[in-house]
């Protein structure tokens, strides 16, 4: 067990020295949690194996789910990977820094532990200026999300200390993050695949590479992948909403309503407590929501119904919401 040290540091203009002070245990080998303008990651120095592996451990991470490498220079990319096609390129030019991966062909000097052993190995480039300003320190970073394998990924470091706290060696405290939506990872190794939806929309993406693009199952997967204390349900529409509510209330009193900005339609009933979501991704983040809920002890979670055919950002978080949500209450 570690006694995690927290730098507090401004999230607009760092302190060279304090980002040098945390860049100090990414050289020896430990872990830091460090804000991106999406959630925490966890970095690791991306070519110590040894180092990345502690991720795994820290995180309770199956070793066969690879990891994304986080840069500050392209020209970091460009010593990783065999090749850049020139439509990654594209996106790179466009997106970069900000919320979207690029999986492409890795050079051997990856370790395998941070591919998961796949051929292929994904880059981002955050546009925090926390982030840049350690990366700019310590060169590349392996980094998932700084949070226990299944739970909701953090926005604030109090969410990093509710999972992190003990395991890991530092974090840099640097406020809230942004909307909370992880990037979005394009893979290149075999034709263009969307591989998760994130924090730039598809269609952005399709228009700059005027063309279409697919989904991977995963990226248009419905299974519960987080570990919850909090039961999430999403209705599929208003009568079966207030059924819900109804079957909730005679098991418990304390229940959340999410609420979609835009939509002013009174609510009928009782419930504990009540939340905005903006699906635009400006306010409160999904995730911040579900950590609160868990925090206030509530047994249910109900989400007002979703539009079906909603795209952009809004697929994105409706994409985390549905992977959240069980059918009914029990």
């Amino acid at each position: 067990m570690f006694k995690t040290r927290y730098f507090t540091v401004d999230p607009d203009h760092p302190d060279p020295t304090v980002i040098n002070q945390a860049a100090g245990y990414i050289r020896t080998g430990e872990l830091l949690a460090f804000p991106t303008e999406t959630v925490y990651g966890l970095g690791a120095d991306a070519l110590n194996a040894g180092a990345v592996e502690k991720i795994f451990i820290a995180k309770g991470r199956p070793a066969d789910h690879p990891l994304l490498i986080h840069v500050s220079r392209v020209e970091q990319v460009e010593a990783l990977a065999l090749v850049i096609p020139a439509a990654a390129r594209r996106l790179i030019g466009h997106f970069w820094p900000g919320p979207l991966s690029i999986i492409l062909p890795s050079r051997p000097q990856v370790p395998g532990i941070v591919r998961g052993n796949k051929s292929g190995v994904g880059f981002r480039m955050p546009s925090h200026p926390v982030s840049i300003a350690l990366l700019n320190e310590t060169g590349p970073l392996a980094a998932p999300s700084a949070n226990l394998y299944g739970r909701p990924s953090p926005t604030n470091a109090e969410h990093v200390r509710q999972d992190m706290d003990g395991r890991i060696a530092a974090v840099l405290d640097a406020g809230e993050t942004g909307n909370g939506l992880e990037s979005t990872i394009i893979d290149f190794c075999e034709g263009i695949k969307v591989i998760r939806r994130g924090g730039i929309a598809l269609e952005e993406i399709e228009d700059i590479l005027g063309q279409g693009i697919s989904l991977n199952s995963s990226a248009q997967g419905n299974k519960n992948a987080y570990d919850l204390k909090v039961k999430v349900l999403l209705s599929e529409g208003e009568n079966d909403f207030y059924q819900q509510m109804e079957q909730c209330l005679q098991i418990s009193k304390l229940i959340g309503v999410v609420r979609i900005i835009g939509r002013n339609k009174p609510l009928k009933g009782s419930f504990h407590q009540e939340y905005f979501l903006d699906l635009t991704g400006r306010g409160n983040s999904w995730f911040a929501i579900l950590r609160d809920a868990e925090q206030r002890k509530l047994d249910y979670l109900l989400v007002e119904p979703l539009d079906q055919k909603t795209e952009g950002i809004s697929a994105s978080i409706m994409d985390r919401i549905k992977r959240a949500a069980a059918l009914k209450p029990k």
